[in-house]
């Protein structure tokens, strides 16, 4: 059981500062966003996709060495 005194001081906490939320509501979300257009996805035609030997050097993937493909198929454990 709380004494008297913490009482009134967790009361006068709550007087003096009362929770304000800092966001701000503008009304419903419907009047905000308007009209929205259904689009579909642009096709992309088989001749623009890159395969990654094509790429230049600088984004090629670097090769593996024998420690990293030995703990691939370990499974990662040491």
């Amino acid at each position: 059981m709380k004494s008297t005194l913490v009482r009134q001081a967790v009361q006068a906490q709550y007087k003096w500062h009362k929770h304000v939320p800092l966001m701000r509501f503008v009304g419903p979300r419907k009047d905000v966003w308007g009209k929205t257009e259904v689009t579909e996805p642009k096709k992309v035609a088989a001749a623009e996709a890159i395969n990654f030997w094509e790429l230049p050097a600088r984004y090629r993937p670097l090769p593996i060495s024998a420690a990293e493909i030995e703990a691939i198929e370990s499974g990662g454990a040491s």
